[in-house]
């Protein structure tokens, strides 16, 4: 990792008590995630990532990345 992108990182964090609630929530609910999709329940995580962004089982958008799952309708 080359010194800008090191910089760049450090400042990025935000060391108040609510990034730090919402870091930990982000990484319980992928966590969760991770859990249903090895558990063969992938399909019930795209539909709600589906659902949190707004989107019908007819959407129209192309190519969407929610944690690495990428959602093609």
């Amino acid at each position: 990792m080359n010194l800008r992108h090191l910089r760049t990182k450090f400042s990025r964090l935000n060391l108040t008590e609510a990034a730090r609630e919402a870091t930990a929530l982000k990484a319980q609910f992928r966590r969760e995630d991770d859990e249903l999709i090895r558990a063969g329940r992938g399909a019930e995580v795209v539909a709600d990532r589906r659902k949190n962004l707004g989107l019908s089982e007819s959407g129209k958008t192309k190519l969407l990345t929610v944690n690495g799952v990428r959602i093609k309708p």
